[in-house]
């Protein structure tokens, strides 16, 4: 029988119902010929997590609601109004192009996660 090592258990930490988390930032970088999405959470204890996702197209939209329905579906998330969704190494021509918002973007990511809890918010009544 094999144990997993304290360090492994402390790597991986599952995102706690009891703490509030938010949306702070979502980057947004070409994986291929997909859209890879990192969405920086933080909770009200200070804690900080980022959530990875692989969206299955090249679209930027649907990548973002993709991801968007990705973040919210397990309903530990409560806000996401104020995140930024900003490209990553993406296409950039000089360094003050990276990390260059995207208001549209921005709008199709919390459009989206709104929908999505509140889907979950009518599952649980």
């Amino acid at each position: 029988m094999s144990r997993r090592s304290r360090r492994a258990l402390d790597e991986w930490r599952p995102i706690r119902a009891t703490s509030m988390w938010r949306v702070d930032q979502v980057f947004l970088s070409y994986s291929g010929s997909r859209i890879r999405v990192v969405a920086s959470l933080v909770s009200d204890h200070q804690g900080l997590r980022n959530v990875e996702v692989i969206a299955p197209t090249e679209d930027p939209l649907e990548a973002v609601r993709f991801a968007a329905r990705f973040v919210a579906s397990p309903g530990n998330v409560h806000r996401a109004w104020g995140a930024r969704v900003r490209w990553a190494r993406a296409r950039a021509e000089n360094a003050q192009e990276d990390l260059a918002r995207d208001r549209a973007l921005e709008a199709a990511f919390v459009d989206a996660f709104e929908d999505t809890l509140d889907q979950i918010r009518d599952q649980l009544r």
